[in-house]
């Protein structure tokens, strides 16, 4: 078959579904129209036509299964001190015996594991099997706590479904004004009166954090993101994360954010220096090999300076 016959086949055949530009596309189905596809090989002249039923889809690349996104964020190189905050409203309550309060934009444990690292799917996938899990799937409506306790967010960065209601606790004595500012959702400010708590409820996903403050205490400060699905994870203060249940056999991009870092670029990941763009990378999880779905990466301490 002549080269520029292949190519005009080969182009009818394959349909790809993405989620960008031509630059950097996400795949997520591959069909074949096969009607389309035999016409052209007609008018080209060309012999075997493929056989199946006429009118149909053909679906040529699925998910193999599920498989778990493990992983650990560590800081190479020392650690930035933690930044002392100054307290000076309700001392009592936001300092309690004159405890020094320090902020979270980096936390770090004792083996360097680092800690509030964000990583989420960004590949545009159905919403169904083979493709999403039924424990990821969208349409969660459990609520999410969000609790504020002696003037701190207990959580610094928070994940949730755009389906889920957020309460927003206060466990303090003292008032609270709650201030969610994103970008996609309706905003939020409101007080929430000391031992009680309010709703916030958002509908769409969010392309990256939010900030979340207290203008009452202001040097109060979290992140907050809402996704369709439960392809998500925040590290712990060990740097540890896992996302379970993914599908696997198929290349998926994540990326990843840290509040002082923003999306993560210059990176080691297995021991391999790389630059995820903008903090994404991708990955083709293997069902039958964990470790080939495991991910240590190491960020270079002078990030955070």
């Amino acid at each position: 078959m002549p080269a520029l016959k292949q190519c005009l086949v080969g182009t009818a055949l394959l349909a790809l579904t993405v989620s960008a530009g031509c630059g950097n596309p996400t795949t997520t189905k591959l069909y074949a129209n096969l009607d389309r596809a035999n016409e052209i090989r007609d008018g080209l002249g060309v012999g075997g036509a493929v056989a199946a039923e006429s009118g149909s889809q053909l679906q040529v690349a699925d998910p193999v299964g599920w498989a778990t996104l493990r992983g650990a964020f560590r800081v190479d190189g020392d650690a930035p001190a933690p930044v002392a905050i100054n307290v000076v409203k309700d001392i009592d309550i936001c300092s309690p015996g004159g405890k020094q309060v320090f902020g979270e934009e980096v936390v770090v444990g004792p083996d360097g594991g680092l800690g509030n690292v964000l990583i989420f799917l960004t590949s545009k996938i159905s919403d169904d099997e083979p493709w999403t899990h039924p424990s990821a799937q969208p349409g969660k409506t459990d609520e999410v706590i969000f609790d504020q306790k002696s003037c701190v967010f207990l959580s610094h960065v928070l994940a949730l479904q755009a389906s889920q209601p957020l309460r927003i606790l206060n466990s303090d004595p003292v008032g609270h004004n709650t201030a969610l500012n994103p970008s996609k959702n309706s905003g939020f400010n409101q007080t929430v009166p000391a031992n009680s708590s309010v709703i916030y409820s958002p509908s769409k996903e969010e392309p990256r954090p939010f900030r979340v403050s207290c203008s009452i205490h202001p040097w109060m400060g979290a992140w907050v993101i809402t996704r369709k699905n439960s392809y998500f994870a925040v590290t712990r203060d060990d740097g540890g994360f896992e996302i379970p249940n993914l599908p696997s056999g198929v290349e998926l991009e994540f990326r990843v954010w840290q509040e002082k870092a923003g999306f993560v670029q210059d990176v080691t990941v297995n021991g391999e220096a790389t630059e995820w763009s903008k903090g994404r990378f991708t990955i083709n999880l293997d069902p039958r090999d964990e470790n080939k779905n495991q991910l240590d990466v190491s960020i270079a301490a002078a990030t955070f300076q």
